[in-house]
């Protein structure tokens, strides 16, 4: 028969098989070779080269000393020893439990383990044995080796958490450039400008917003600064509530729904806001630690204990309730409304110890990112977000007919643009009127919080249809609802806050809005955070104090710090950043605000300076809280609906307490 170099690996094994086959029992090497001096009689091979016969004669060679694994019942309860030949034979065993044996002290060639001789009474501690227990704190490592040399339980050199961890840091880590991006801002008593003048790697470099159609100039994502090149990411909180991803987007384990939150990731960054000259204050950020400039970790890249991560995650979208029930940073979500500073820390704790909701410094972020891009302290100069966008309409044709859009007269229908959110429902009973305001669950009876898709002139030429991101299932008739026999309530449409997520269709990764960065009716977003949908975002971790001189005392909770609904509690453990100071006329007053402030360990942010209108400084209104004191007020972050000019990234409530809830308050994580 001819050989080829598959079949002659099969020669052996196939005649050790036949043995055992026809006559069982324990297979020698002496029968091993006259197996194959019998096949290869049975079976004359042809043209079989010097170098194979070569090859089988070595194949044959290696089997005949090897153990058989068939060593016969005869020797059960024996372990295989080294007889005074040399050779390995079968020995009474070692025995069990914790007493030893003795029975190999007669062998002449005695064995060792981990180079201790077996003979007397060896305990498996003498001899180095491992310990089958390695205890459950242990659950989930592997036994690696030690500095010292000894067998020890190590992480799993192939979990994969820690595997992507460590390929998120070398990626960064081989991108840093070591640049600094700096830029002036005048304090509003030397200059109220809003403008900025970059300097450093910053200056030169041109930053216009984009939308989902226009592509603006944006030099900082030209290639050349990976400091603000941003992926979207799962992300999960440690105890203290520093944020780690958990997946990439693109890969495999990446989700947008379900029990998952969805962040903005970027490299870890180091920052500075030096008040110190009178004039004007420095904002300066760095992708290196730069301790010759004072840098230090932006808050989200540190843990409570100071270590540094490499990347920087913060929640990419207002707070909606995903299908676990939990509040969660997803697309499509709306908002979820009437959240207030307590009842954030029992809604957002559901998720796990770390999950407070986000504070003071996801405003703060923008604010940074906004005046080194835009070199601006005016947020609004850039994106006006969702500022403008009051109206309620009436149904302009009353229907029995169900649809998937709402009718308006075509003047109206010219106040609503695409991809702005609404409700359709009706007004509640108030003792025989309509109580159209957004807290009456009936306002969202129809439609609550959707997307406006298209507009459609309708047949009679007065009239157009607001389609809405609405299922079949959930088409609606227009025909008022009937309270009574005395009372009825029209159908009405009302403006809302925008749902998770539009602002992905901006082109790229740029910052800006969806279809207009300045008609004050899309949200917008900076390195892929969504900002001003159209409700004050509540900082979790932030409080105001009211003083009896009308200034205010910001506390806020410092990394790994339990969050508090208790004054006293807050007031003794909560730091206390720094004080918004009461107006020039001497009275707890609202104002414009010229300056704002930060504290670098915490990014808490609060107004410092009064200005004096909507178009220098800040160009934000402060409201103060009234002429109350000794009591705590949440922090109302952004602006409302209607908000118009007053709102932006400096705008401050403190007009209502720790507990208050409202449609127009949301949350983040």
């Amino acid at each position: 028969m001819d050989l080829t170099e598959n079949r002659f690996g099969m020669i052996l094994p196939l005649i050790i098989r036949a043995l055992k086959n026809s006559g069982g029992g324990t297979v020698t090497p002496e029968q091993i070779q006259a197996a194959v001096d019998q096949y290869l009689t049975e079976n004359p091979v042809s043209g079989m080269t010097e170098e194979q016969v070569a090859q089988l004669n070595q194949a044959t060679e290696d089997i005949l000393t090897k153990v058989d694994k068939d060593q016969g019942t005869e020797n059960a309860g024996k372990v295989l020893g080294i007889g005074s030949d040399g050779m390995v034979t079968p020995v009474d065993g070692m025995g069990g439990g914790s007493g030893g044996t003795t029975n190999y002290n007669d062998l002449t060639n005695k064995p060792s383990i981990n180079g201790v001789t077996l003979e007397g009474n060896n305990t498996g501690e003498e001899i180095g044995l491992i310990n089958e227990n390695q205890g459950t704190e242990n659950a989930g490592k592997v036994l690696g080796i030690g500095s010292d040399g000894n067998v020890t339980p190590v992480s799993s050199p192939l979990d994969e958490q820690a595997l992507l961890e460590k390929s998120i840091e070398n990626y960064y880590a081989l991108r840093r450039t070591g640049k600094v991006y700096q830029t002036k801002l005048w304090k509003f008593a030397t200059n109220p400008t809003s403008t900025g003048v970059k300097q450093l790697d910053n200056e030169e470099l041109v930053f216009e917003p984009s939308t989902d159609t226009e592509e603006g100039q944006d030099d900082y994502l030209n290639g050349q600064h990976p400091l603000f090149e941003w992926v979207h990411c799962n992300y999960i909180r440690d105890a203290d509530g520093t944020a780690r991803p958990v997946a990439i987007e693109g890969s495999d384990g990446y989700k947008s729904t379900g029990a998952v939150d969805v962040g903005a990731m970027q490299m870890s960054f180091w920052w500075s806001w030096d008040t110190s000259n009178a004039e004007y204050d420095l904002i300066t950020i760095s992708d290196m630690p730069h301790p010759e400039l004072g840098l230090v970790p932006w808050t989200e890249c540190k843990k409570a204990d100071d270590t540094v991560v490499p990347w920087c995650i913060g929640s990419a979208y207002v707070s909606g309730i995903a299908s676990d029930g939990n509040p969660r940073s997803q697309p499509g979500l709306k908002p979820e409304r009437n959240q207030s500073h307590n009842s954030m820390i029992t809604d957002y704790q559901e998720k796990g110890e770390g999950y407070w909701g986000a504070g003071a410094c996801r405003n703060t972020f923008q604010f940074i990112f906004n005046a080194i891009k835009g070199a601006t302290k005016n947020s609004q100069s850039l994106f006006a977000g969702v500022t403008n966008w009051n109206i309620q309409y009436e149904a302009s044709i009353q229907s029995v007919d169900n649809h998937t859009y709402f009718p308006v007269t075509n003047a109206q229908a010219a106040n609503i643009p695409l991809g702005t959110c609404v409700s359709v429902g009706y007004g509640g009973n108030n003792s025989g009127t309509a109580n159209n305001d957004r807290g009456q669950a009936t306002i969202h009876e129809y439609a609550d919080d959707v997307k406006v898709l298209r507009k459609e002139a309708l047949p009679d030429g007065e009239n157009t249809a607001i389609y809405l991101d609405i299922p079949e299932t959930s088409a609606f008739n227009t025909m008022p609802h009937v309270y009574d026999d005395t009372f009825s309530a029209p159908i009405i449409l009302s403006s809302m806050h925008a749902v998770a997520g539009l602002t992905d269709s901006v082109i790229g990764h740029h910052d800006g809005s969806p279809v207009n960065n300045t008609d004050s009716k899309h949200p917008y977003r900076v390195q892929g955070r969504e900002y001003l949908v159209g409700g004050y975002i509540v900082a979790s971790d932030t409080v105001a104090y009211l003083n009896a001189d009308g200034s205010r005392t910001v506390y806020t909770a410092e990394k790994g710090t339990m969050h508090s609904n208790n004054q006293e509690t807050i007031l003794s453990t909560y730091k206390n950043a720094g004080t918004i100071p009461n107006s020039a006329t001497g009275t707890a007053v609202d104002w414009y605000i010229g300056d704002l402030s930060l504290d670098e360990n915490t990014a808490a942010w609060w107004p410092s300076a009064e200005g004096s209108g909507s178009t220098q400084g800040v160009c934000d209104r402060y409201y103060a809280g009234g002429s109350g004191s000794n009591t705590l007020r949440e922090y109302l972050q952004g602006g409302f609906l209607w908000d118009g000019s007053n709102a932006g990234v400096g705008s401050l409530s403190l007009d209502y307490t720790l507990s208050y809830g409202h449609w127009g308050f949301l949350a983040c994580d």
